[in-house]
Parts: structure tokens; sequence; C-alpha cells
């Protein structure tokens, strides 16, 4: 009996894993080139261009490439994915990245800022507010080679648009909510006189999805019940 309970725990644990948020397909692969550039980015302050090396998903990569400089913008205005609003909500972000040797300085960071219309506001539609979050993808510590699923959490806004509240707060309905994302940005924040080349594919957006924790929370229940009807 005790086994069965361990199964049960262990199963009720992968199912609340699952239901915190899925992984959709890629928002940017990085197989098309428009007049900007791969998926319609541009660099700030960066040089991008569309490469294979480091390809994670298809056949290409973006080539991220920063000289002399401590902040830069890799920035799309272009190829805004739908998912990039509230509904319905992104939690955190997954990206690859492959560097051709290690970062010799002591920090490279990559970050995510998003820009978005205030459509509902009192005063009449408020375009192109920036909202940039503090959390960051350290690239300095992992070494040559290709690293999958690097992570920034959308959880805390550094601003200058409502400071210190989550991707999900700030982006809805409400009249001093985003409701339409302008730009995706992703900076790479860094030592200043070091250079960098990074080779970045696969960028996914982890979304709820509130109808599968529905029926996953049915399923964990349905467990107990066998459960207890087993003792």
């Amino acid at each position: 009996m005790r086994n069965g309970y361990v199964c049960i725990a262990a199963m009720v644990a992968i199912l609340v894993y699952a239901c915190a948020a899925q992984a959709q397909p890629p928002v940017y692969s990085f197989e098309d080139v428009d007049a900007s550039g791969p998926d319609g980015f541009f660099g700030l302050g960066a040089t991008v261009t569309q490469d294979t090396i480091g390809a994670t998903h298809e056949t290409h990569s973006m080539k991220y490439d920063v000289g002399v400089g401590g902040f830069v913008g890799a920035r799309t205005e272009t190829v805004i994915p739908a998912s990039l609003n509230d509904p319905p909500g992104v939690a955190y972000v997954l990206f690859d990245a492959t560097l051709p040797e290690a970062y010799p300085d002591t920090f490279a960071n990559v970050g995510v800022t998003v820009f978005g219309h205030a459509l509902n506001a009192p005063g009449g539609a408020e375009f192109g507010h920036q909202v940039q979050f503090l959390d960051e993808a350290e690239l300095a510590p992992l070494g040559a080679g290709t690293h999958r699923d690097l992570r920034i959490d959308l959880d805390f806004s550094l601003g200058p648009y409502r400071v210190g509240e989550s991707f999900n707060d700030i982006f809805g309905p409400g009249p001093t909510d985003l409701t339409v994302a302008s730009a995706f940005q992703l900076y790479i924040n860094k030592n200043v006189v070091t250079p960098i080349t990074v080779y970045i594919d696969n960028v996914r957006l982890i979304v709820p999805e509130p109808a599968t924790c529905g029926l996953l929370s049915l399923d964990a229940v349905a467990l107990g019940f066998i459960g207890r009807r087993r003792r």
C-alpha cells in the first residue's frame, strides 16, 4: 500500500509540473529573412545576421555579434507572435545559445525587453512603452559549445513601465495595461571592452495552459480516489 501512495504522489507531482507551464513551438527559429534581418531582428549597437552555426531547430540560427559596448540589443518589430500578449500570458522565455569560445571576461548576460501599446489608456492610446525584465541568462560561466534551454523569467519588470510587475500583470485588458506587443528584444548586457559572439536559436515562450491544468487536476483526484478504494 505504501508503494501505491508513493506512485500516486509521484504522479501528482508530475501532473502539477506539467500543469504549471507548457512549452510552445519556437516563436523565433530564424529561418526567414526580411529587410531587417532574420525573423525581422536588427542590431542596436550589435550586428545581427542569419547563420547555420548553432542551429538547434531546423537549419538556421541568429548570429549575434557584439564588439565594444556594454548594453546592446537585437530587436524585431515585424515578427510579433500572438502569444506575446495576455491572454495567454508568458511565464518565461527559453532559448538555445552556442558560444564558439568561452567568454573571457567577468559577465555577459542575455535579457528580454518587450515594447507594447496601452490602447485602452484613459487619455487615449499610448504607444511604445518599454518593459525590461530583471532576470537574465548568464553566458560567461557556460564555456564553449551549445547550451540548450537557457531561461529568462518575465516575473519582475525593471521598467520604465510599471516597475516590479510580471509580464502577465502588465499585459492585459485593463486601462493601464499593455494590450499589444509592438517589439521584442533580446539584449546583451556585458563587460564594456570585451567582444562576444553568440549564436541564438529555438526561442520559445512558456505559457500557462488552464484547460490542460483542469484535466490534469481531475486525473490527480481520480488517482487519489483509486488509492483510497484500494485501502
